[in-house]
């Protein structure tokens, strides 16, 4: 009686320290509430250059490693320490750097995207043990908001009592029973095997054979039978329930699951709390005329998976953005177009014939429908005002089958009977016939995969006499295929419209148009769409065609321009980044300073531009020396 007191004063004692527990991190909760606490974003004194690779500070992962089981059976590992997304350990340092007061910076678009850099500042009042602090970095580009990775600050003992859960629920899993064999008296059933069916004992060893499971033994008990006589039958519903009770087991052990993706950092947090801070490199895709990205930072303190207190939203940092988009030159491009007064055009239309007939009858297959679409061409070319119409020439063929005799004259009264189904009073109707269609036939067997002995069937067709022709090749074994498939389009008819122009006397006029196509690549390059201004603009050799390489970072192609072209601001300007790209500061810093010469804006410019105000700083290129 004395043991069961004292076990229950224990259980007790742990209820009020939890309770204890809790009521102190309400109270400080309070207290961050009053003091409408919140995190702090700051640009960081220096940025790194465009060409270093932002890194985070790796160490080697702790060998205490945490396993967890999620609902869905997955395993996680969770390692002491920090830990990113991709499960690399990280250490976060404190940032020994002064925290500046500038809430704005400019930054280069390169190809397409922008790399950020800020820092993130959380003050120690906000960090504690028991909670986690859940930060989301937002950009706010035009009208949209996009929220990037996550950066989780884990209390220890948070994140202690999160194992805790996973370590019960794992342990209710391990008391499952997978293994079948232990839901079975395997000994008492062997012996009932040995002693009551030896002929299934027998055969047991040869079941590729015998299915010794509808053998019955001396008793008329087969094996089947059998086991289910001896399945440990309130083990396995124990087992079943068990079961069923996986997803009721997981929501009661691990009420606050660990965060395991769409975080940038997850770092512990111990008793003695400094503050804390981190430097958050993100890169972004631009936009059309993107010239501007707002980043704040919300977020929420956390206890035992409840949301406790709203983190206000940070004062925002601008990144105004700096792109060669900007530098386009709205030029104007004209090309010449010659005109020709006479132009045909060429259509076909699959009018059906019954064999060996020329009347056409219009309700055979589709041939109201294939009339009726020359007719509304005829229409569209007449009342389009553009064009007059002087002919239509109407040429019917015939497949191969039957005498090459027989075939011209059914080819030649085909085409007199479609002529008969077409007004002809506006331009003057011209009947022409092919008996039989071979070079058609060609070009049709050569493009058509299907058939396998091309050379064969082609040396046939080359035989001079046409009907000897046709016999060798209803003889070929592709024939049926070709006769089916091929034969069908070698019966349509062939319209050409012969038309010139209204009010044009001359044969042929040029003209100047504006360049739609060089127009379209400007357009690209203000759009950021580099790629396709390259490949719009690569041939036309000037300034925009030398943005666009550039943009993409192919700066021998931009260099290999630029040379060609008139010395001006802009052009020594894009020099200078190109000969920065490749190592070349003495180029650089002379075209850099030709170019200021030239155009004294561009020396703003320059502190834009990564590659160039990277050589201002280092060469020490003031403003009031150039």
């Amino acid at each position: 009686m004395k043991e069961k007191t004292i076990y229950i004063l224990c259980c007790l004692t742990g209820i009020t320290l939890l309770s204890s527990c809790s009521t102190v991190v309400r109270m400080n909760i309070n207290d961050l509430r009053k003091q409408n606490a919140g995190v702090s974003l700051f640009l960081p004194t220096q940025t790194p250059r465009e060409s270093d690779t932002y890194k985070y500070i790796v160490s080697k992962p702790d060998t205490d490693t945490l396993t967890m089981t999620g609902n869905d059976g997955r395993k996680y590992y969770l390692m002491r320490g920090t830990m990113d997304s991709t499960g690399t350990a990280n250490l976060s340092e404190p940032l020994n750097e002064v925290v500046i007061t500038a809430k704005f910076k400019n930054i280069a678009e390169r190809n397409g995207s922008v790399r950020m850099a800020f820092n993130i500042h959380v003050p120690s009042t906000m960090l504690n043990p028991q909670w986690q602090v859940r930060l989301t970095p937002k950009a706010v580009l035009y009208e949209d908001t996009v929220s990037l990775e996550v950066l989780l600050l884990t209390g220890k003992q948070y994140k202690e009592r999160q194992m805790r859960g996973y370590e019960l629920y794992n342990r209710f899993l391990a008391g499952i029973i997978t293994d079948t064999s232990l839901l079975m008296h395997t000994g008492l059933l062997e012996t009932f095997i040995q002693r009551n069916i030896p002929r299934i004992a027998a055969l047991r060893n040869d079941t590729a054979l015998v299915d010794t499971d509808s053998i019955r033994g001396l008793y008329g008990i087969s094996l089947e039978e059998a086991r289910e006589h001896f399945m440990k039958t309130l083990a396995i519903q124990r087992n079943n329930i068990k079961k069923s009770q996986t997803d009721e087991k997981y929501r009661r052990f691990v009420k606050d699951p660990v965060i395991t993706y769409g975080f940038r950092l997850d770092t512990l947090i111990g008793d003695n709390t400094e503050d804390f801070r981190y430097t958050y490199h993100q890169a972004l895709g631009t936009r059309p005329g993107l010239r501007q990205i707002d980043v704040c930072l919300t977020g929420g303190i956390y206890y035992q998976g409840e949301k406790l207190y709203s983190i206000p939203p940070s004062e925002p940092v601008t990144f105004y953005v700096s792109s060669f988009a900007t530098m386009t030159e709205d030029i104007q491009r004209y090309v010449t177009k010659v005109i020709e007064r006479r132009v045909e055009l060429n259509t076909r239309a699959a009018i059906n014939f019954m064999a060996g007939r020329s009347d056409i009858d219009t309700g055979y297959m589709d041939n109201h429908a294939e009339l009726q679409y020359i007719q509304s061409i005829i229409s569209g070319l007449l009342s389009s005002g553009e064009y007059l119409a002087d002919s239509l020439i109407i040429t019917a063929s015939c497949s191969p089958e039957g005498s090459y005799r027989f075939n011209s004259q059914l080819a030649r009264k085909r085409a007199e009977s479609i002529a008969g189904f077409i007004d002809g009073k506006d331009f003057r109707l011209i009947e022409r016939h092919i008996p039989e269609n071979w070079e058609r036939l060609y070009d049709l067997i050569r493009k058509d995969s299907t058939v396998n002995d091309l050379t064969g069937i082609l040396d046939i067709c080359a035989e001079t006499s046409h009907d000897k022709r046709e016999h060798l090749l209803s003889a070929h074994p592709e024939y049926p295929y070709i006769k089916e498939h091929l034969y069908p389009v070698l019966r349509e008819v062939e319209f050409q419209f012969c038309l010139h122009r209204k009010d044009m006397v001359k044969d042929t006029i040029h003209t100047t148009e504006p360049d739609t196509v060089y127009s379209a690549g400007v357009q690209a390059i203000k759009d950021r769409d580099y790629s396709k201004a390259v490949r719009l603009l690569g041939s036309y050799r000037d300034i925009n065609s030398a943005l666009a390489f550039l943009a993409m970072d192919y700066n021998a192609s931009a260099m290999n321009i630029l040379e060609d072209l008139p010395v001006s601001g802009k052009r020594d300007y894009l020099l200078a980044v190109a000969h920065s790209r490749n190592g070349n500061e003495k180029k650089a810093v002379e075209y850099f300073l030709s170019a200021v010469n030239q155009e004294r804006s561009l020396r703003f410019r320059g502190n834009l531009d990564p590659e160039i105000s990277r050589l201002i700083g280092k060469y020490d290129i003031c403003a009031e020396n150039l």
